[in-house]
């Protein structure tokens, strides 16, 4: 098991020089709003590539009139201590982040500590995920892959660049066919290998949270679909570059591409007969929540890793039903966990093992 020993923040957001120790199971930071729980999460989130759980401009993370954060923390996995430093450079008035491994900032180094302990995050906004956008339905999917296999997001990083690089052509009105040729067929080998991996995500997450709902005796059983007016399960390659190949004229009128796993949507259905977007927003919520521990589940059994939970306002719109049910769930996980709320009494079906931190605004 992977977990964090402690942090050290320096001249982030809120705090100006803080740390505190976690323990390697479940942590609690609760504290009025504004205090600064987020932003603990968030700093534990830097820990890995990326731009954090709020994805935000590190010049609005740097502490007011100063000129950079440092993060520091220790990461114990397997009886070895690795040395954890994300800090800010400023380059040309451009900041970027440095994160070192025992002062090693190879690629090695970080994907090591990322393979055995992928974070999973959830944030307030993901509580409308069945009634927002498709492109968040798709991200959350998408999220869950990349925890088990590090290497999908260059696969989507490549498929938006395939796709960018036709328009271009195609608008430009310089077209080159045995360029477009090419690039139609990479966009149809990398789509056609999107919509496998997320239809193998959704059959794992939906199988391991109607088996939650099943042992909690909720009252519910999901369905999910995926809604594309172009896909089909027995697709071929040459099919679907026919059709982007059809697609050109009207592609080029209106800039992008009319078809592809970019467009997908996924529904979600409760009891066969209604939409989950009809539940509560606290039903709603517990539901998104077991599909976060039902990928838990899967990354923990299967592909033999433990996976760092990052759970902001896990507790607001829930009744005291659906909390035990969470809470006594998530402490069956032997992982690290962190929660945030604004009151300790939000998370007292917690074991006494749980360590709660009382955040003041500094």
């Amino acid at each position: 098991m992977g977990y964090f020993n402690s942090i050290d923040l320096i001249n982030f957001r809120n705090f100006e020089d803080y740390s505190i120790s976690f323990s390697k199971n479940c942590n609690v930071f609760f504290g009025k709003n504004g205090s600064g729980k987020t932003n603990l999460l968030e700093s534990i989130s830097l820990l890995t590539k990326g731009r954090g759980l709020r994805k935000d401009k590190f010049t609005n993370i740097i502490k007011k009139n100063c000129d950079k954060f440092i993060i520091k923390s220790d990461f114990k996995s397997e009886d070895i201590i690795y040395n954890l430093i994300a800090e800010t450079e400023n380059t040309n008035n451009r900041f970027k982040k440095k994160l070192t491994v025992n002062n090693d900032s190879s690629s090695d180094s970080l994907e090591l500590i990322y393979n055995r302990s992928p974070f999973l995050y959830f944030l307030p906004e993901t509580e409308r995920l069945f009634q927002s956008s498709p492109s968040i339905r798709r991200n959350l999917i998408d999220q869950f892959i990349f925890t088990s296999q590090n290497k999908y997001n260059k696969l989507i990083n490549r498929y938006n660049k395939f796709i960018q690089e036709r328009s271009k052509v195609l608008i430009s009105n310089n077209n080159d066919e045995v360029w477009l040729n090419q690039l139609e067929k990479n966009i149809s080998v990398d789509a056609l290998k999107i919509y496998s991996l997320r239809e193998n995500q959704l059959i794992i997450l939906i199988n391991n949270l109607n088996i939650y709902l099943r042992d909690f005796d909720l009252p519910y059983k999901i369905n999910a679909t995926l809604i594309d007016k172009f896909y089909q399960n027995n697709i071929q390659n040459e099919d679907y570059e026919e059709t982007l190949k059809n697609n050109r004229k009207i592609d080029a009128l209106v800039g992008g591409c009319a078809i592809g796993p970019h467009k997908s949507d996924y529904m979600f259905f409760v009891n066969d007969n209604s939409f989950v977007s009809q539940l509560s927003t606290g039903q709603q919520k517990t539901i998104i929540l077991l599909l976060y521990l039902s990928q838990c589940k899967y990354l923990s059994e299967v592909k033999l890793k433990q996976p760092i939970l990052l759970l902001d306002e896990i507790c607001s719109h829930l009744d005291d039903i659906n909390r035990h049910v969470l809470l006594t769930l998530i402490e069956t996980f032997k992982l690290q966990i962190f929660m945030t709320g604004t009151s300790e009494n939000l998370f007292s079906f917690l074991s006494t093992n749980a360590n709660f931190c009382n955040i003041i605004d500094k």
